[in-house]
């Protein structure tokens, strides 16, 4: 297990021990953020667990970005109520489309890339309509302390930049920039998930003066 892995488990756990210790306090939505950073950390280990007995990590995805798009967008339908019947049905959608793609495009043995071109717009549709709603409807409270501003920055610049690279990547293969994208990848998630931390952290200290 390198260093920057190691890293990026400790964050996550980091990250859990703060959802779960302040559960009781979170509004439903960053309830639902908690378990997922859950989800996302047994995944991971399981994912090296792969890696080393088989050699191959790419059996843990195809399960774990179903859950992801479920968590995700369960997370968007909370604030996006007038699209909940929609995701509701995406779900579905995304999951056989999911099957799919295992069954005849990528096999589990490989890298479900495909995956992350399908969820990453549909991300990226609901952080967009998610800051309309906020420029609708404003809050009292100044932008820059408010958590699910954060979030939704942070998970709109991720999954856009995702998408593009993800496009891209067979380009970027053949130049031999794929290890410097790695790398942006890498932070871009671990800027992500800190920023998730930091978001669930303030929703607890929020409803706690509540």
């Amino acid at each position: 297990m390198s260093g920057r892995f190691l890293i990026y488990l400790i964050i996550l756990f980091i990250i859990v021990l703060i959802g779960l210790f302040n559960f009781k306090k979170l509004n439903s939505p960053f309830k639902l953020l908690t378990v997922f950073i859950l989800i996302t950390f047994i995944s991971e280990c399981l994912s090296r667990f792969f890696a080393k007995e088989y050699r191959n990590s790419s059996p843990v995805y195809p399960v774990y970005f179903s859950l992801q798009y479920f968590f995700i967008t369960a997370f968007y339908s909370f604030y996006l109520k007038k699209g909940r019947v929609i995701i509701a049905w995406s779900w579905l959608v995304v999951l056989l489309l999911i099957f799919i793609n295992a069954a005849f495009f990528q096999t589990i043995w490989q890298f479900p890339s495909n995956n992350i071109l399908l969820s990453s717009p549909a991300y990226v549709l609901c952080s967009l309509l998610l800051f309309r709603n906020m420029l609708l409807k404003i809050e009292e409270e100044p932008i820059l302390k408010q958590e699910l501003f954060w979030y939704n920055t942070s998970s709109l610049f991720l999954y856009l930049f995702t998408f593009f690279c993800w496009s891209f990547f067979n380009i970027l293969l053949k130049s031999n920039k794929i290890g410097a994208l790695y790398s942006i990848i890498y932070y871009m998630a671990l800027q992500n998930y800190i920023i998730t931390g930091i978001a669930i952290y303030m929703n607890s200290r929020r409803n706690k003066k509540v």
